[in-house]
């Protein structure tokens, strides 16, 4: 199960992966961008104590406020690199305290390397197939068929524990009657990865976005009520808990533009990691 939609947000795939990302295939800047006035990324705008602060590395910082709306002016040039020199003169004296030691370095490459390979492999896919008005249009149609026809729906405010078999649910549920808490059983024994740290809380949800086993039990929880039964679904045995609920109207297909287009960016790396893991030889 994940969570389509907030109040305000429409669309909204939780996927991990994406969480790393931290940006818009639509703004992304390519080195194309700024090669008007370019140099090779190897000459140097600043050094600090003979270590050299790099024209690449200059124009990365460059395109990511570019990307954020700011234009390329020589005073926005300036005060990066004014940034730049600073950081490397914090980096230089927590070297000379030996703080270096206590940072674990390949590790931290391994993860930076991977996330801007991924930015890189949504980019090379949205190049050559964009995000138009009309994709985003059939999303947002596809959307609000799910809430139904009405402008207006209720939503629902929920947490989930998903466990792997029946008996370990009818379990949980007598130690929730019993008075412990949900999220901490949550916390402690679901297998639901996306909502195990939050005590698994899946946020607002409309039931049409979820699926029909479990949108069918909502009506019957009052406020901080849980299901007496365990619900069967592909993933697992979910023990549901309705912590809140209110009125939700159907956002504008222009309000909604900005999270239909992450929704379609989520959705293609959703179903990307779905084909990669069926093909690859993965050991835990």
């Amino acid at each position: 199960m994940c969570q389509l939609l907030t109040n305000k947000n429409f669309c909204v795939y939780s996927v991990i992966l994406t969480a790393a990302i931290g940006f818009s295939v639509a703004n992304a800047q390519t080195k194309s961008d700024l090669k008007g006035d370019a140099k090779p990324d190897y000459e140097f705008v600043a050094s600090v104590n003979g270590a050299a602060i790099t024209q690449g590395l200059l124009d990365l910082n460059i395109r990511a406020l570019m990307a954020q709306g700011q234009k390329d002016t020589p005073e926005l040039r300036q005060a990066i690199k004014e940034d730049l020199i600073n950081k490397e003169l914090i980096s230089q004296e927590a070297t000379k305290l030996g703080l270096a030691k206590e940072i674990d370095f390949p590790d931290q490459i391994t993860q930076f390397k991977q996330n801007l390979l991924l930015q890189a492999y949504l980019e090379d896919h949205f190049k050559k197939d964009p995000i138009t008005d009309a994709k985003m249009r059939e999303e947002y149609e596809r959307q609000r068929k799910l809430m139904g026809e009405g402008g207006s729906s209720t939503q629902y405010r929920l947490s989930q524990i998903l466990v792997s078999n029946e008996t370990d649910a009818i379990d949980l549920i007598r130690r929730i009657q019993r008075g412990e808490l949900f999220g901490k059983l949550a916390q402690e024994y679901s297998i639901d990865a996306a909502t195990k740290p939050q005590g698994g809380s899946l946020g607002w949800i409309l039931p049409g976005q979820l699926i029909p086993a479990v949108a069918s039990a909502i009506p019957g929880l009052t406020k901080g009520g849980i299901t007496q039964i365990p619900i069967q679904t592909q993933s697992g045995w979910v023990i549901l808990k309705l912590d809140d609920k209110r009125a939700f109207k159907i956002p504008s297909f222009e309000e909604a533009k900005p999270q239909i287009r992450q929704a379609i960016i989520q959705q293609y790396l959703a179903e990307t990691v779905k084909n990669l893991r069926s093909n690859a030889r993965i050991v835990q």
